[in-house]
């Protein structure tokens, strides 16, 4: 049998190609909080994370229904709470509060994390949380493009990388914003700020963003999310036979 080297296979052609992000199943709630100075806003987010799976549906024009064509683990984060303290609120406050806040907090998978802004003015306070027995994540956020671990509780992180974390989550479809959460509306006014910086000028917008605007709310999440993204997973132990030889 003779097979024409000329014949050319037709290209499937897909009638359905989409992407959905499951509900997922609870896993943990991370707490980021960025601390304004004495005359800034202080904002707090409670982001709920979920084991979920991003899948990609395709379907041909022959096919009764779509098919999972690729599937990837993935975290959505659930926004279920945010809070602006009033300017001037005293950091004594401040951290009752987020101690309050931590204790409310369901039981999960997961114990819920603290994640804080110690840059400038944030590192006594997050030695004053420690001393109230907390244990919050400090995070010192820098220029450049890539984030390190100091140790277990202390991390530089770039700005770009922060803001390019929000992005993507945002983009993918997997940060949800839930009306049950307190300044809602001032945190999606922030988001069209942050989203025009973004979309304005690549990597040179990410890294003026923080400037000239009111943007505490969108930092507070987008430690959230960082530290959901970047979660330690557990040791995996495994069983060694040292008698064997």
């Amino acid at each position: 049998m003779l097979i024409n080297p000329f014949l050319q296979i037709p290209e499937t052609v897909y009638v359905e190609d989409r992407q959905e992000v499951t509900q997922g199943v609870p896993h943990c709630f991370v707490v980021g909080l960025d601390l304004g100075k004495s005359q800034d806003y202080t904002a707090l987010t409670v982001s709920e994370l979920h084991k979920a799976e991003r899948i990609h549906w395709k379907r041909t024009a022959f096919a009764p229904v779509a098919t999972a064509y690729r599937r990837r683990e993935v975290i959505r984060h659930q926004v279920v709470n945010l809070h602006r303290y009033p300017r001037g609120t005293d950091y004594p406050s401040i951290y009752r509060s987020v101690q309050s806040v931590m204790r409310q907090l369901p039981p999960r998978e997961r114990k819920p994390e603290l994640v804080v802004d110690k840059t400038g003015v944030g590192a006594p306070v997050v030695d004053a949380m420690r001393e109230m027995g907390m244990a919050p994540i400090a995070v010192s956020i820098t220029g450049g493009r890539v984030a390190n671990m100091n140790d277990y509780a202390n991390y530089t992180v770039p700005k770009a990388l922060l803001a390019s974390v929000l992005d993507i989550t945002l983009s993918e479809e997997r940060l949800e914003i839930t009306e049950a959460a307190g300044a809602s509306e001032a945190l999606r006014m922030e988001l069209q700020n942050f989203h025009a910086k973004v979309s304005a000028n690549g990597s040179v917008a990410l890294e003026a963003w923080r400037e000239g605007h009111h943007d505490d709310l969108v930092l507070s999440m987008a430690l959230a999310v960082w530290r959901g993204e970047n979660l330690p997973q557990p040791a995996r132990w495994t069983y060694i036979d040292i008698m064997s030889r």
